[in-house]
Order: structure tokens, then sequence, then C-alpha cells
């Protein structure tokens, strides 16, 4: 290989275990990377398919070792060790990567030469590789607090520094899960400058058995990760006492693991630990319904009505004060499973969907403002998709009167411009940022008394005239 100071070697250590099928699409991903020079290492912990005999038509593009079955952990581990790249990434072998990743990474790190991790958005995909999610809209700033209250970067977002990462040590191949939290954890409280690069630059991929069923495991190894967390001598005063948000919103997320899998008891009893750490959801149920919404949600979630019915034939005695809360959060989940149906141009199950939640929550879809959010969250997240011209479809079979569509179609696409503006911005995309912009204005001129979207209205055309 040949590598310089100007274009460093990146070292892609790649854990797998019987998925050959996968691994190949994996491996497609980082040989088509724009970057170079790149060190592929495979480490096979313990397969007993036909990955090996797969490999070997790569012979030469990557370095394979292997191992007795250890675990992901141990396979990273090993990696690293005989890594020899300036800087390292670790994919999973079910994921994949885009085309320019390492190279838009590597050029962050250049022109910030402190940093000593950069991670990025990336897209959510079911077993079958059908994109579902787009997430991208992270924490630019205060990263430990935010990610001690969960782990928000995706194990194969990030570009690490080697010596950042000798400063803190392995993973940790003694935690059955969450080693990746663990780490990032590591590394923020070591004083790691964090970057993101707020775009989808990956894709990870959710199997079956993502859907984790040995939640005794789950619940120790994550509880593991928070206890070394907060009892860190370098952990900040400010951040010490967010301590009941973080442990409560990781029960009520262990709770939501228990009901998606039937296990009752074990949902009831984090249910019940949440509560001990936020009393204030008791006294105020209400603030519960987007976070049980979302763990209905979950694409890994076969049947989100079936959860929300299990949810509440299952609630523990703390929790009656929700009770009342069912018809709400189930006119939710059919308002969202409404435009999940438009997504795939399923207009009669889409219209079904939309007329269940009305009739089960009229009081929250009868607001526009209510409507009008729950598009612009759903569209922001759809991968691929030009956001008005997506609103426009779905309205145009939306079961409304023609002059109440028209009004809403404003009100609607000024709010989603306005979106598709700041993420252009973000991006630093300077002529989509003004063209979103003006559509912004044309349909909500109101829009102008905001003073971000003036400020960023008038940067946009200083760099327009710049160029």
């Amino acid at each position: 290989m040949s590598f310089s100071p100007a274009r460093p070697l990146v070292s892609i250590i790649i854990p797998t275990y019987n998925r050959s099928h996968l691994l190949s699409q994996t491996l497609a991903s980082v040989l088509a990377q724009t970057y170079t020079p790149l060190e592929i290492i495979v480490v096979d912990d313990g397969s007993t398919d036909e990955t090996l005999t797969m490999l070997a038509q790569y012979e030469g593009r990557i370095l394979l070792v292997t191992q007795a079955n250890q675990g992901v952990a141990a396979a990273r581990n090993h990696g690293t060790r005989i890594a020899k790249g300036h800087y390292l990434t670790f994919l999973d072998d079910d994921d994949l990567i885009e085309p320019t990743k390492i190279a838009r990474q590597v050029a962050l790190f250049q022109r910030q030469p402190e940093l000593g991790l950069v991670h990025c958005g990336y897209y959510l995909s079911d077993k079958d590789g059908q994109l579902r999610d787009k997430v991208w809209l992270w924490p630019q700033a205060d990263t430990l607090r935010q990610l001690i209250c969960r782990n928000f970067i995706w194990s194969g977002a990030p570009l690490i520094r080697r010596d950042s990462l000798q400063a803190v040590g392995e993973y940790d191949s003694q935690l059955t899960n969450g080693q990746d939290w663990d780490l990032w954890l590591k590394l923020a409280l070591a004083g790691v400058p964090f970057a993101v690069i707020p775009q989808p630059l990956g894709t990870y991929r959710l199997q079956p058995d993502s859907m984790v069923t040995n939640l005794t495991r789950l619940q120790n190894a994550v509880l593991t990760v928070l206890e070394r967390a907060f009892a860190h001598p370098a952990l900040p005063e400010s951040v010490a006492a967010i301590k009941p948000e973080a442990y409560g919103g990781t029960h009520l997320w262990l709770s939501g693991r228990g009901y998606a899998t039937g296990q009752w008891d074990i949902g009831q009893h984090h249910w019940q630990a949440a509560f001990q750490w936020r009393p204030e959801w008791q006294t105020q149920p209400g603030l519960l319904l987007p976070l049980w919404r979302n763990q209905a949600l979950d694409i890994r979630v076969a049947d989100p009505l079936s959860f929300v019915h299990h949810l509440f034939n299952h609630l523990p005695d703390e929790a009656g004060a929700f009770r009342p809360y069912k018809p709400q959060l189930l006119g939710q989940v059919q308002a969202e499973l409404a435009l999940r149906a438009y997504n795939q141009d399923k207009v009669k199950i889409g219209q079904h969907h939309w007329q269940q939640a009305v009739t089960l929550d009229p009081q929250t879809w009868t607001d526009p403002a209510a409507f009008i959010d729950l598009l612009l969250n759903h569209v922001m997240r759809l991968p691929h998709t030009d956001p008005p011209e997506w609103v426009e479809k779905v309205l145009h079979h939306w079961p409304l009167p023609a002059h109440a569509r028209r009004k809403l179609r404003r009100l609607v696409l000024a709010k989603v411009h306005l979106a598709c503006a700041f993420e252009s911005y973000a991006l630093d995309d300077s002529p989509q940022t003004l063209y979103h912009l003006l559509a912004a204005i044309r349909y909500g001129p109101g829009c102008l008394r905001n003073r971000g979207v003036l400020s960023i209205l008038l940067r946009s055309l200083k760099s327009r005239y710049a160029r």
C-alpha cells in the first residue's frame, strides 16, 4: 500500500459469523469506496457456513483472519490489534456504506485535526434491504450529555483516530450487548472531540435476530454501561445531574423490548423502574405518549397495533393513570400506518387507517397543526424522497373537502420547504437552501418573522452572490 500524511491509511474491520450471503454485499460497498488507501480486515469468528469459501474470491483485496467463536467484540479487538491504519472503522457483516463515506470523514479530520471521532447519519433497512428510515439529525455539540441518555451512534458510523482509541482501550468483550455504546462513552468521557456529518452515509440493516429476545442479558449489559459511565471520575457535574433522565429513559426502552417480545413481566418491571427515576411520568402520563408511540412504530415491531393492545393489557399497577390514553395512542399509530400505506401507493388502506385514527382520536386530528407535524416528521425521514412532491401526492388522495385541502396544502408546503431548507443548509448546499427558502416564503410569508429563517436566507444570498 502507498500512503502519506495527506492520504493516511484507513483500516475497515469487519467481524463476521455465518452470514456469507450478506457479507458479500457489505464487501461490495467497502470495495466501492472512493477513498484510498484502505486496509480491509475481515475477522471470521468461527463461521460454520460457506463464509471462508466465499471469501476466497477476495484474495489480495482483503486481509482475512480467523478465530474460534468469541463474539463480535472479541473479533473487533482482534482486527484492531493487527490493523495498521491511522484511522479505524468497524462495520458489521450485514451493513453497507455509501461510496464517499470514508473520503468525507477523512476530509473532515483534515479540516479539523483536533477531532478524534467522526460519525454520520445512516439509513435503516429491513431484512430484505428495503430502506425504511433516514436517520441523520444528530447533535453537533454536548455529545456526552446526549450520548449518556441513549446510544444514537450506529456501530458502523464512526471513523476513529487510532491514538484516541488506544487511549481508552478496546471493546469490552465481557459485555453481551452495548459494547459500541460503552466504547463511545469511554471516548467521550476521555474528552475526545466528536463531529458528525449530517447526512446518511451508510445503511444499518435490521435482521429478525436484531430484536433481542434474551432480555436478561440485554438489561444487564445496558445497565452495566450506564453504571460505568455515571461512576466515571471525569463525569462533569452537569451530566451527572441528568442521571434520572438517562435511567428513566433506558428503563422505559427496556420495558418496550419486553412488550415487543411478549415478556410482560420484564416489561412491567422496567416500567416500574422508569417511574422510580421519573416520578413525574405518574402524575403527567401524557408525557409518555410520544415515547410509547415511537416504541410501537419501531420497524422491528411487526404489528404496531397489537403492540399497543398488549401494552394496555399488561400495564403495571403504577401505570393505571396511563390507561385513558389508549385511544389517543392507537389513533397516533393508525395515522402513521396511514402514511406508511401511502408510501406504498396503497391509497385505500391508507384512507382506512386515517379514518380509524380520526375516530379514535378526533381531538388531535381535527387540529391542522398536529396533522402538519405528522406529515412533516414522516416525510423528512423518508429515504431518497422529494418531500414537497411526496406531500402533493398524499394530499391529492387525502379524504378532505377540496377547499380544506387547498388551505392545508399551503400550510404543509411552507413547513416542508422550510425543513428542506434547513436540511440543505446543514449540508452546506446554498443553491438548494435558497430554492427551498423562497418556496417556503411563497407558501407562507409569515416564516420571514423567524430570525433563523432570515439569517440563513441572507447567508445563502451572500453565498450565491459570491459565486
